[in-house]
């Protein structure tokens, strides 16, 4: 962990933090607005790919349909999806959204470059299958889905509460050197620090996503990616980058997505 990172998660965890949600929505629009056809591309690319590849193994591989109309379609569901192949196809397809969550996450780093005054490009979308973050997002990907499973399991508080301090796990891992459980621990412990302002940022996260289901497919696909530049303007204010002034709003080297790390 270098310096700054540590010593500005050591200055939340004393201090805490104060956020505008309105600001930050506004400002995540700003970007959108700017990077609209890349972080769209973000969102759908990895569904196109993941159903293609899904689509060809499904002609060797039985990967059960969770869609039931019946009542008494559930006993063959269930049946279904305790078959040993069914359980393989189920594990495989979520191995297989792993590994294209880098994509998604390209998100984040798209909307830095642009806060920064750089024009973002096709290949931003790949980024972290080039610059070593790979193994880091797809461990992060299947942590976070087994802890919220794991959580929800147990009561659907400790779901909600780990969702909502997990906001910071891929901004942690994308913009910084902590190791998965590092960003994971300082996720939790930057945000529990300040739960109900998080709570409420999400809470308008999940309002945003639903006007956007009410606009159907075109209001989603907006919808989700600002939600996603919407982490990244919050983590900047929280954490922000080395190299920014005091108050967090100045910009930092614009050489590559390394410099500021």
């Amino acid at each position: 962990m270098n310096n700054f990172i540590f010593s500005r998660i050591e200055e939340v965890k004393k201090n805490g933090f104060n956020i505008n949600i309105g600001d930050i929505f506004s400002r995540a629009w700003d970007i959108f607005s700017g990077t609209a056809f890349y972080v769209i591309l973000g969102l759908i690319l990895p569904g196109i790919i993941a159903w293609i590849i899904k689509f060809i193994l499904g002609l060797f591989i039985t990967i059960p349909s969770f869609f039931v109309t019946d009542t008494d379609d559930f006993s063959d569901l269930y049946a279904q999806v305790l078959t040993p192949i069914a359980l393989f196809g189920m594990g495989l397809s979520f191995f297989i959204n792993a590994a294209l969550a880098p994509i998604t996450v390209s998100i984040l780093t798209i909307a830095k470059k642009y806060d920064e005054h750089r024009n973002p490009d096709f290949n931003d979308l790949f980024i972290h299958y080039k610059d070593g973050k790979f193994g880091s997002i797809f461990l992060a990907y299947i942590a976070i889905e087994i802890i919220a499973i794991i959580a929800t399991l147990f009561c659907a508080i400790p779901g909600i509460i780990f969702l909502v301090t997990s906001l910071f796990i891929f901004p942690f891992i994308v913009f910084t050197k902590l190791s998965v459980s590092d960003a994971i621990k300082s996720s939790i412990s930057v945000l529990w620090r300040n739960f109900w302002q998080s709570f409420l940022f999400c809470l308008a996260a999940v309002g945003i996503f639903i006007v956007g289901g009410l606009a159907c497919i075109i209001g989603l696909v907006v919808a989700i990616p600002l939600i996603y530049i919407g982490i990244y303007v919050f983590y900047k204010d929280v954490i922000g980058f080395e190299g920014d002034s005091n108050e967090i709003d100045q910009l930092g080297n614009t050489n590559d997505y390394q410099s500021n790390y």
